[in-house]
């Protein structure tokens, strides 16, 4: 693509760049709907670096997904300060949470499009179908290697991150949340110190050792309450069958999918004799009561309440948020080394995600000043702004780092109602980087720090298909995902012997898991192109 040769180029050029990046990724789409023309006054209004960001009143429309916590956009701190510094007015329509994916696809039906979409929880297949194939979300590419120049950072800092982002025709077409900060990334692995401290006990530092433990928090009443109420091993769904102990048999979380990369090569595990070996770990958890009975039944109160009363010896989870007056009896640990040798944290996420948080869609006339608006965000300087607000309004100094005030932490609405009348974190999913994630417990960020190095260094994230491999796609994994669980479950809980795993296998041969996997292999390689 041309890069604008002056900031004072007339329209017609840039939407002549424009029309060159269609024709890129659609070829006979090359002549759909372009975006209005904004006349001269577009550019003549423009700043490309500084605040303001534009010289004159500019507005836009917006559509985001309000979680329940935050106040109305037009009303919180961070928006209407930043409305200020940036000189461009943002007209906010949000949708609460619930509905909210229904009216943004109705906006995409009926052609009736905001200038940006914005923590509109835009997902790959929307991504694919209304940037790839509508043409109705723009690339972001040249507006990023131009005018967004912290973003930009970013991506040469850690491609990966912007791999994630890139569709397979090779555009950008939406903005991630980065999470600089390791501890937001991912389950951690939560061990009782006090049941250790009571029983003797070290954390487990492989396999057996970590029977040793859990039969005897099974066995010795660590809570000393005269009951066998102790959970020794808390999961508490289907799903973290394919996370938690994954990475101590070798396999590990890429493209967000069950895939492990090697030599540049994609391979589906679900059918793997290492995956085997794990749901024999597993069905042998649960066949000695090591194991949370009833993780197959996804009841997330119940989990969560036993959570709360500490009667789980070993768990995974994100943050203390659910335990927090009971958190400073766990301790972090580092995940076991497995039967192979493989010491390896699976349960994270990768460094960009979500990844559908900003987009521009066609109708906007200043997309220049829509990128700008956004970059700032993706700078220290504008991710604190974002976090923590304004100096003496919303938080304060101490040893030169920032601390939300106590009237916020204490608010007898909770912490998270009282944050959201001062940015959008509650709820996640704002195009930002999170350098020090403010929801996150100290204990959370020391839990952490005990396993992080053991995590990927490079996590890609799930790929954005094209309308022919998402048509190809989606099905098949529906099914064999389906499928993958259900049969999980059963060899775990015994209903099925591994004497049947060769018809397990050749049942994934026939659901097209080799297909799927090609379709994965050719989403990396234009990822790495």
């Amino acid at each position: 693509m041309r890069h604008l040769k002056m900031l004072t180029t007339t329209l017609a050029a840039i939407m002549a760049v424009s029309s060159l990046l269609s024709a890129c990724s659609s070829g006979d789409k090359a002549t759909k709907e372009e975006p209005a023309a904004a006349g001269d006054k577009a550019n003549s209004v423009f700043n490309a670096s500084g605040f303001p960001i534009v010289k004159s009143d500019v507005s836009m429309r917006v559509f985001g997904c309000k979680d329940p916590n935050q106040a109305a956009w037009k009303d919180v701190l961070v928006l209407k300060e930043y409305e200020k510094k940036s000189g461009i007015k943002m007209a906010y329509e949000e949708t609460p949470t619930q509905g909210c994916p229904e009216k943004r696809n109705l906006l995409f039906a009926s052609n009736e499009l905001p200038d940006v979409f914005l923590r509109a929880d835009l997902s790959n297949t929307d991504i694919s179908k209304y940037g790839m194939q509508e043409q109705m979300l723009i690339p972001l590419e040249g507006l990023i290697e131009k005018y967004a120049p912290n973003l930009k950072k970013l991506f040469d800092q850690y491609p990966e991150a912007k791999k994630t982002v890139t569709a397979t025709d090779g555009h950008i077409y939406s903005l991630p949340v980065i999470r600089l900060q390791a501890a937001g990334r991912g389950d951690k692995i939560w061990i009782n110190q006090e049941w250790l401290a009571k029983l003797n006990l070290k954390a487990p530092t492989n396999v057996d050792e970590l029977f040793t433990v859990l039969r005897a928090f099974r066995d010795q009443d660590p809570n000393g309450n005269g009951k066998k109420d102790e959970i020794p091993l808390g999961l508490r769904d289907p799903g973290m069958v394919f996370s938690t102990f994954a990475g101590s048999f070798g396999l590990d979380r890429q493209l967000g999918t069950n895939a492990n990369i090697d030599n540049n090569k994609v391979k589906l595990w679900v059918g793997d004799d290492r995956y085997k070996e794990l749901l024999m770990f597993l069905n042998k958890l649960y066949a000695e009561k090591l194991l949370y009975a009833d993780f197959y039944a996804q009841d997330l109160p119940k989990w969560r309440s036993n959570l709360s009363q500490a009667l789980y010896g070993m768990f995974f989870i994100y943050a203390s948020d659910p335990f927090s007056k009971v958190e400073n009896q766990f301790a972090g640990m580092a995940p076991i080394k497995g039967p192979h040798g493989d010491q390896l944290l699976s349960t994270g996420s990768p460094l960009a995600s979500p990844i559908g948080t900003f987009a521009i869609t066609r109708v906007n006339k200043n997309p220049e000043a829509a990128i700008r608006w956004v970059d700032y965000f993706y700078s220290e300087e504008g991710s604190q702004f974002f976090n923590y607000g304004i100096e003496g309004q919303s938080y304060t100094m101490k040893n030169g780092k920032p601390v939300i005030m106590d009237s916020i932490k204490n608010d007898p609405r909770g912490f998270m109602a009282a944050l959201g009348q001062v940015n959008l974190v509650p709820g996640g999913g704002f195009p930002t980087i999170i350098v020090d994630d403010i929801v996150l417990s100290d204990k959370t960020k020391e839990v952490s720090a005990v396993s992080e190095k053991f995590t990927s260094k490079v996590m890609y994230g799930s790929p954005i298909f094209n309308k022919e491999a998402t048509d190809k796609v989606v099905p098949i994994k529906a099914d064999i995902d389906k499928f993958v669980q259900e049969s999980a479950i059963k060899f775990i809980l015994g209903e099925t012997s591994f004497d049947k795993w060769g018809e397990y296998t050749a049942t994934l041969k026939k659901m097209k898991i080799d297909e799927l996997e090609q379709a994965y292999q050719t989403a990396f390689d234009a990822m790495n192109k």
